[in-house]
């Protein structure tokens, strides 16, 4: 009975908030410099580009996929991009060019995926080396300038003093909880990820959901690509190092199991702010920042430590030895 509750607790959306709260008062006990209304806004800023990307790798997630090229689609969009600036495309054009970017991204994937049957894993990581090396080909390893005025509105921009990054991380959130809650394709997405062929024989089009949900990832990628290259105002081959897992490890500490059939939106939101915590603070501290990635690592691992609390693959009787 009580392994039941702390696995409920341990699932729990609620549970995770109270994680990331707990978290930013020790932190800001240790590093008073933590809670200052500039940092916090930083902070949130930085979030918002891999919080947008790790909510659309929640529908990925919860359909038992994975996307391992998210950071690899981020990169080539952002450099895509400054080059259609460099030959004198206007705003409007080349924002509609990077989301359609993000959705033949999304297709490719959901093709290979969903319709050929070829593991998630694969593919993506496919998709991943093609598009860092089509990146680091165009740009010879360089970075390339965007000069096109008003463009660094969706990266440093705010509105009634609200930097723009967080605003578009919150439309995205509710977006996104409001497609998992409320939407057919939600529900369809949990029961494809639950099981794959009882949903088929309820009726449900696998192939087509299954699509859905890397298109959904595609778009997220290319709103990253947006929010990166315009505070940057630049695109580099680096552009979207390391996203894909930190998405991953932030849907998973979420709440959002790997073996699929849940999505927790909120939580994925708190498991990026959570991460982000953890980064800012050890920049704070002057930490070397070659350990961030040991941090990263160790939290992934813990990700799918509670992963597997919650799926009852370990017990108390796993760790007595």
């Amino acid at each position: 009975m009580k392994q039941q509750t702390l696995k409920k607790l341990i699932s729990s959306e609620v549970a995770i908030l109270l994680v990331l709260l707990l978290l930013c008062v020790v932190v800001s006990i240790i590093t008073p410099s933590f809670a200052t209304p500039t940092n916090i806004l930083n902070l949130l800023q930085r979030t918002a580009s891999t919080g947008v990307v790790a909510i659309g790798m929640t529908f990925v997630i919860a359909t038992s996929g994975i996307d391992l090229s998210v950071g690899g689609q981020v990169t080539l969009i952002g450099i895509l991009a400054a080059y259609a600036f460099e030959s004198g495309m206007s705003i409007p054009v080349v924002v509609l060019m990077i989301f359609a970017l993000g959705i033949a991204f999304g297709a490719f994937n959901g093709l290979f995926i969903a319709k050929l049957k070829f593991p998630a894993f694969m593919v993506t990581l496919s998709l991943q080396l093609i598009t860092y090396g089509f990146s680091l080909y165009l740009t010879t390893g360089r970075s390339i300038l965007i000069n096109c005025e008003g463009y660094d509105f969706w990266g440093l921009g705010r509105v009634a003093g609200i930097p723009v990054p967080i605003i578009i991380f919150i439309v995205v959130t509710v977006l996104g909880l409001v497609i998992m809650k409320k939407f057919t394709i939600g529900r369809k997405i949990l029961a494809v990820g639950s099981n794959e062929k009882g949903a088929w024989y309820a009726g449900i089009n696998v192939v087509k959901t299954t699509f859905i949900a890397y298109i959904i990832a595609g778009i997220t990628a290319s709103i990253t690509a947006i929010i990166l290259s315009s505070k940057l105002m630049s695109a580099t081959p680096t552009l979207g190092d390391n996203l894909e897992l930190d998405a991953i490890a932030a849907v998973v500490i979420g709440g959002t199991s790997l073996s699929g059939g849940s999505g927790f939106i909120i939580g994925t939101v708190a498991g990026s702010l959570i991460i982000e915590v953890i980064t800012n603070w050890m920049t704070l501290e002057s930490i070397d920042p070659f350990l961030r990635d040991v941090v990263k690592g160790a939290i992934i691992l813990l990700a799918l430590l509670i992963d597997n609390i919650r799926r009852g693959k370990l017990t108390k009787n796993d760790f007595a030895g």
